[in-house]
């Protein structure tokens, strides 16, 4: 068996990547640690709590009950990733959290998220 080649591969130091380090300074780990995760972590809590989301533009969606807590944890899901890729991704020593952060952040959105999509998506319960 011949290995598998990727043809003209040349990654820079720009290249971003969800799995590696981030980009490090203060700018991306209290920004994209910190000040988005908060945010995200809001509109999830507001979700779970009231019980009620809207989601789109033109034609709105609104989602009630177990629905709506669904779409707060995708979104508190979320906000733990960004936070452990971002904060704890630029601490060297405590590195380890942030895989395993992202590492069940990303399970629990692909839970309730797959949850959602089933309910709303195959059944038409909003």
């Amino acid at each position: 068996m011949y290995p598998i080649l990727r043809v003209n591969y040349n990654p820079s130091p720009y290249d971003a990547d969800w799995e590696d380090i981030p980009s490090s300074g203060p700018f991306p780990k209290w920004f994209g640690g910190v000040i988005v995760p908060l945010v995200l972590m809001a509109l999830g809590t507001i979700c779970v709590i009231s019980g009620h989301a809207v989601v789109g533009g033109d034609i709105p969606l609104e989602l009630h009950g177990p629905n709506a807590v669904a779409l707060g944890i995708a979104a508190i899901s979320i906000a733990l990733f960004f936070h452990c890729h971002y904060f704890w991704g630029n601490i060297y020593h405590l590195s380890f959290l942030a895989t395993l952060g992202k590492i069940i952040s990303m399970l629990a959105f692909i839970g309730s998220l797959g949850y959602l999509l089933v309910c709303v998506g195959i059944f038409g319960q909003s």
